[in-house]
């Protein structure tokens, strides 16, 4: 691709000017360029709202001078801006306090196949504007002509990017990637018998023509219809069937548990018990920064270390933690690839790729059945509000009703209160219904008991 070919050169050139501008300066440094362009549209009631184009490039630099780690950053990437931020990194460390840890990561003996990822679109930026316009407009006409009590869209959006990055240490390290990323999403309102309710949905993918603007926008649509007349339950406990979309926002809250660095400071769930059992033995969660077409995939992390695939929690059993270079040293363990960076502002830190519960062989209608009577939980509401060291919770809920394996009828006003490893270590079922929502993938569960507060 002509964008690559070009943004590597570039690259080249800036790391050539700033390898000269380090030397006799900093024996031990680590330079990380990143660069983005693309596109966001949002339509409403068939007229664009929005259109915005973005770009953005830069280079953060972190040196160690005496065991003393320094960072800065620029989006000035000409001689003088290079030159300043030399300067800014090493006298940033000058300042900071020595640390035995403080490291970078030497060259892998073998590299990963970028391709092999499937996470680039050789044919980003060839849809003329229009084109893309008319993929937002088509969400909206999907979610719209779905029923006649879908009485309006408040957006339905579109977006793509492309990302380069490079990274290059003083170790050999010498790495590059590009990825591009397109989302689309929309917000469907339902309206009978003086009654609203509304239903979201998105998707996500590297490639432009994995996107269905009909799908997104119908069952956006269906998700605001299946809420109509919903009526409040009395405080009940029951077995509940967990929708993906609701398993994937607890496990997004579980994620940060599994970064070494919080379960050394104790700010995780998980701390104590690594080789122990803490979830339902039907529960398996992987972090696998190798998934093909996944949507935090890339051959090398933050610092230039492999990706892999990393067993958290085993059958229940929590097998492990999330290591960068930094962690691996301190706790004498080696790094799992897991380096993140939100671009080129910020040293890595640990972050989790493709974090997913494995699917199980259980459709939803057999969860159902098997659940007979129960509540089917598709929407809560606070999730940010778990606490996220010790997993307690206390959430609006809405869902459906279950009555002898079928849905009977829409409800909400209810919440639900409990601990998110308890909650996870009465799952009885996993359902085949994978669903990721950006880089975080689940299917739906059956819990053995919640109880839930009513009217």
């Amino acid at each position: 691709m002509r964008n690559t070919v070009m943004e590597s050169l570039q690259s080249k050139h800036t790391f050539d000017s700033l390898l000269r501008l380090l030397k006799g300066r900093a024996v031990s440094y680590e330079a990380y360029l990143s660069s983005s362009k693309g596109l966001n549209v949002e339509v409403r009631e068939g007229a664009v709202e929005a259109l915005k184009v973005k770009s953005s490039k830069g280079v953060g630099l972190r040196v160690i001078k005496d065991k003393r780690p320094g960072f800065a950053f620029t989006s000035a990437v000409d001689a003088q801006g290079l030159k300043e931020l030399v300067e800014r990194a090493i006298s940033a460390a000058l300042g900071a306090s020595a640390d035995e840890y403080a490291a970078l990561p030497v060259p892998a003996s073998t590299a990963m196949d970028a391709s092999s990822l499937d996470i680039l679109d050789s044919a980003f930026g060839d849809a003329p504007e229009e084109e893309k316009i008319a993929f937002a407009e088509r969400i909206e006409e999907a979610a719209m002509s779905r029923d006649s009590r879908i009485k309006r869209v408040r957006k339905a959006s579109y977006g793509e990017t492309m990302s380069y990055g490079r990274v290059v240490n003083s170790n050999g390290v010498d790495l590059e990637n590009t990825a591009t990323y397109y989302t689309a999403s929309v917000t469907a309102v339902a309206e009978e018998a003086g009654a609203s309710e509304t239903g979201w949905d998105m998707d996500t993918s590297h490639k432009r023509s994995s996107l269905d603007a009909g799908r997104i926008g119908s069952r956006a649509a269906e998700f605001a219809l299946r809420m109509l007349g919903a009526r409040k339950l009395q405080s009940i406990k029951c077995p509940a069937v967990f929708e993906n979309t609701v398993v994937c926002e607890f496990l997004e809250t579980l994620a940060p548990s599994f970064t070494a660095d919080n379960v050394s400071k104790g700010k995780s769930m998980l701390a104590g018990h690594i080789g122990e059992k803490a979830v339902s033995a039907c529960l398996t969660i992987y972090d696998n920064g190798l998934l093909k077409g996944g949507w935090a995939a890339s051959p090398f992390d933050g610092e230039g270390v492999p990706r892999r695939k990393t067993a958290l929690v085993k059958d229940g059993v929590c097998m492990g933690w999330l290591f960068d270079t930094y962690w691996a040293k301190r706790q004498g363990s080696e790094s799992t690839g897991s380096a993140s960076r939100s671009g080129y502002k910020s040293a890595p830190g640990i972050g989790f790729t493709n974090l997913y519960m494995e699917k199980g062989e259980h459709g939803l209608e057999k969860l159902f059945s098997d659940m007979g009577r129960g509540l089917y939980i598709t929407e809560l509401l606070g999730v940010h509000t778990v606490n996220p060291v010790t997993g307690e919770f206390s959430l609006g809920a809405a869902g459906l009703w279950i009555e002898g394996g079928k849905p009977a009828y829409p409800v909400r006003g209810m919440a639900i209160a409990g601990n998110l490893l308890g909650l996870f270590s009465r799952v009885s079922a996993v359902g085949s219904d994978m669903r990721f929502i950006g880089s975080i993938g689940a299917p739906s569960l059956l819990v053995a008991e919640i109880e839930a507060s009513g009217s």
